[in-house]
């Protein structure tokens, strides 16, 4: 599934495994279930403010968001 610029919310299977933090923007192949979710206003505050946000950004969040989410048994990171 190639969802080209869209970002998708990746979570690991019973958390069995995690990646390294400074992999933004490099390409990686995922193994698992995808699906559609919506975010609630208040969890996407939180990703907002674990991400370092201003308050004014965090206030600007309103609306429930529809995301494409992944629960992954395996990550291939491309190197």
């Amino acid at each position: 599934l190639d969802i080209g610029a869209e970002e998708a919310m990746v979570k690991f299977k019973d958390y069995g495994f995690f990646m390294p933090k400074n992999i933004a923007d490099k390409e990686v192949i995922v193994n698992g279930k995808a699906f559609v979710s919506e975010v609630s206003i208040e969890e996407q505050r939180h990703y907002a403010e674990d991400a370092g946000k201003s308050d004014e950004e965090i206030a600007a969040i309103t609306q429930v968001k529809k995301t494409l989410s992944l629960e992954a048994d395996g990550v291939l990171l491309i190197e």
